[in-house]
């Protein structure tokens, strides 16, 4: 049976649309269409190809799976994709960044978006 889509990227690009009101760096949002978690993240399902696991389904991460597919950026299970356009559905590489959970937090509290629940309003 072939497959739908040639490629991964191909697959990304076919699950999403173009965002009509949300840009970052003059470029549109892709905003995925598929699943997603409780969290409210982007999850797309994919088949092992190499070891034990071989041919078995996965879900990872959509936004992380396409800034690996297009920029051929590796991603440790410790780093992060980090949405420079603060849209967790937006999978637009360009709109993406690695980095540490250190790194993301504070991006997230320089732009205004952290929230703590138990802090008095000063």
């Amino acid at each position: 049976m072939p497959f739908k889509y040639p490629d991964l990227c191909h697959r990304i690009v076919a699950n999403t649309v173009m965002a009509v009101d949300s840009f970052y760096d003059g470029t549109p949002c892709w905003l995925w269409l598929g699943k997603r978690n409780a969290s409210g993240y982007p999850v797309i399902s994919l088949r092992w190809q190499r070891g034990p696991r071989k041919g078995k389904v996965r879900s990872a991460l959509a936004h992380r799976v396409s800034l690996v597919a297009f920029k051929r950026r590796r991603l440790s299970a410790r780093s992060v994709a980090k949405h420079l356009c603060n849209n967790p559905v937006c999978v637009n590489p360009d709109h993406l960044a690695g980095g540490t959970q250190r790194s993301n937090i504070r991006q997230c509290v320089a732009e205004g978006r952290h929230y703590t629940p138990f802090r008095e309003a000063a």
